[in-house]
């Protein structure tokens, strides 16, 4: 499981980052070749690293022989789980749609809260107030999140 709930599937054209919103898409450049990926999962945490790609999207890089390397990647689009997806590329079973009577669908884009977020820290992360995401989320109380909660923004 990957940690917005849908299945890892390696040869996805998919990405880890530790701060981009679920949805967003991103072109990867390597070595005079690009492919677009969707960012589905946390990390990397470990060296220094902003970004793991799924197996599929190395290997369409050309990336598996060096196995770590340097890449370019340009935000596409923060649209959310809503978006058009990665080629090969499924919904779990639980679909990660919103609830069909949310009345504040905005622009579809969620940020899933892990262990440690506060949601000051998430506002500030996503360059918002903690106002609007408690309004926009229908939180009473700013201080009560919990982890795995959607925060729609």
């Amino acid at each position: 499981m990957t940690a917005s709930g849908e299945v890892f599937d390696p040869y996805g054209f998919t990405a880890a980052h530790r701060t981009l919103p679920f949805g967003t898409q991103l072109t990867v450049r390597y070595h005079g070749r690009s492919v677009q990926v969707t960012v589905n999962d946390r990390g990397p945490y470990t060296g220094g690293r902003e970004l793991d790609l799924s197996k599929g999207a190395a290997d369409y890089l050309g990336l598996t022989s060096a196995g770590v390397d340097w890449v370019n990647y340009t935000v596409m689009g923060r649209g959310g789980y809503h978006a058009k997806r990665s080629a090969g590329y499924s919904r779990d079973a639980r679909g990660n749609r919103y609830a069909s009577g949310r009345p504040d669908t905005g622009g579809g884009s969620y940020y899933v809260v892990r262990p440690g977020d506060t949601l000051s820290g998430i506002a500030a992360e996503l360059g918002t107030s903690v106002h609007y995401l408690a309004s926009a989320n229908g939180i009473p109380n700013p201080d009560i999140i919990s982890v795995g909660q959607k925060i729609h923004y």
